[in-house]
């Protein structure tokens, strides 16, 4: 986060193994990203039900995380379709 005009900003939210996922995918595309309450979540001992975790990117990365993650929702969907 190199710009002096950017911030760190949430881009998304839920559990600790969704959040975890998405930081994978925001990586791939050069996205720099880290999580919030990973660790001290409620529920930290069972990741697959801890809520509350957050992904958080520069703002400057807003527009290409936010494609990023609206696929990965597309995605969801369609697979509870099939």
């Amino acid at each position: 986060m190199d710009n002096n005009n950017d911030s760190a900003i949430e881009i998304f939210s839920g559990t600790l193994w969704e959040c975890q996922m998405i930081t994978s995918m925001l990586q791939d595309v050069e996205i720099e990203t880290y999580l919030v309450n990973s660790v001290f979540s409620t529920y930290a001992f069972n990741p697959l039900i801890a809520e509350d975790t957050k992904v958080i990117v520069s703002s400057n990365d807003r527009i290409k995380a936010q494609a990023v993650i609206d696929e990965y929702h597309h995605n969801l969907k369609n697979d509870k379709h099939s």
